[in-house]
């Protein structure tokens, strides 16, 4: 049921110019938020920015990036979702403490993050951010996460079509585990399914192959292999 809601939202999210941006506008109004923001990481220390909904989301992506902390970091580091329903108590600022009151003068009162996962890679972080304060309840962290699982497809989908070698078009980067997600956007072309699928049958091939994941990737990102639907 969950892997039909994710198509749904990235069909409806493929009808804007920038469908990232159109999905992070989505849950904002689904999810009774302030604002929305999406980053990916490269490695430990690596987040980058990729869309924002609004001036205040723009600045807390921003501000995770430069300062290494924050909810999106916990979540990418932690593989699970960060719910935080009052900025203000004292236990959120020593998590954070340089954060935290960053966050606070730009007016958020909540923050909540859902890691952006491919198996157990972990992509980035959709966060999630209100001016009043008041947590998500467990159908709301669900629905979050599909809305991180959409955009995991869609940015691998971004992935794959990009020319190789192109770094101005490239959305991941080109180091470390972001070779695996990229060879996923490529499966996910060449199967015609989703990541989750699409990394399934690249973690067997190289299972099968008793050769590193890392190198059954580069191998499907150079077009020396190409898997094929008896993988799925």
């Amino acid at each position: 049921m969950r892997e039909h809601r994710v198509r749904d939202l990235m069909h409806a999210a493929g009808t804007g110019e920038d469908p990232v941006l159109q999905l992070c506008t989505m849950a904002v109004d689904s999810l009774f938020v302030s604002g929305a923001g999406l980053s990916v990481s490269n490695g430990p220390g690596e987040h980058r920015k990729v869309a924002a909904t609004d001036d205040v989301s723009d600045r807390i992506e921003d501000l995770q990036v430069l300062l290494g902390q924050g909810p999106c970091v916990d979540a990418v580091r932690s593989g699970a979702p960060v719910v935080v329903a009052d900025m203000d108590r004292p236990d959120v600022g020593e998590r954070w403490p340089i954060f935290t009151p960053a966050a606070v003068a730009l007016g958020v009162r909540a923050s909540f993050a859902v890691p952006l996962l491919v198996g157990e890679l972990r992509l980035g972080a959709l966060d999630l951010y209100r001016g009043s304060t008041g947590g998500l309840v467990d159908e709301q962290v669900e629905e979050a996460q599909d809305y991180a699982s959409a955009a995991v497809n869609v940015l691998l989908e971004i992935q794959a079509a990009s020319p190789a070698g192109d770094e101005d078009d490239v959305t991941l980067g080109r180091s470390g585990s972001s070779v695996v997600y990229q060879a996923t956007g490529m499966v996910m072309v060449q199967l015609d399914t989703g990541a989750e699928a699409a990394f399934a049958a690249l973690r067997a091939r190289a299972y099968r192959d008793g050769r590193p994941l890392q190198e059954v990737a580069r191998d499907v990102l150079e077009r020396r292999l190409r898997l094929t639907a008896a993988e799925r």
